[in-house]
């Protein structure tokens, strides 16, 4: 199991947030763990549901759930199996209007996948209010891309 991993990066003039894993799995594994909502709810939050209840895909509407946190709206924005998806979700839960756009972008590595995130359009209504979202969502990615390594690299695809 991968041990070490550098944490989320900020850019404050792009409001994005940025994070680079290296998972000991073939891409198809991980490719599975980020677009079956099954396995989404095994280490993005606690829950994920798409309202025709299948895999994500182009135009996919859903949501996740955290813990704490209540549900997020998604939809999934652009997709090539097995190599990108993104999507756009809400800031918060009580603001959903307020969205970003998350991409997930594989790249095999002999016998393992490098998984960057890269996450861009944070807004609010002031500097500060900006600043606290792309931080939280820095914190977030660390611990979820964390749990994303250990999900794929604890089971037998």
């Amino acid at each position: 199991m991968t041990t070490t991993q550098p944490r989320a990066s900020i850019d404050l003039d792009a409001r994005s947030v940025t994070r680079t894993v290296r998972v000991a799995a073939g891409p198809d594994a991980v490719w599975r763990a980020i677009s079956e909502p099954e396995h989404v709810a095994g280490w993005f939050g606690d829950g994920c549901e798409t309202d025709d209840g299948g895999p994500l895909t182009a135009g996919t509407r859903g949501r996740l759930h955290f813990e704490g946190y209540g549900w997020f709206a998604f939809e999934v924005t652009r997709i090539e199996p097995g190599r990108l998806l993104a999507y756009r979700w809400g800031q918060s839960a009580d603001e959903p209007e307020r969205m970003t756009e998350a991409e997930f972008t594989l790249q095999p590595d002999r016998d393992g996948t490098y998984l960057t995130v890269h996450e861009t359009g944070f807004s609010g209504d002031t500097e500060d209010d900006v600043r606290t979202a792309i931080d939280g969502n820095r914190q977030g990615w660390d611990i979820e891309l964390d749990e994303l390594v250990a999900y794929v690299e604890a089971r037998a695809w």
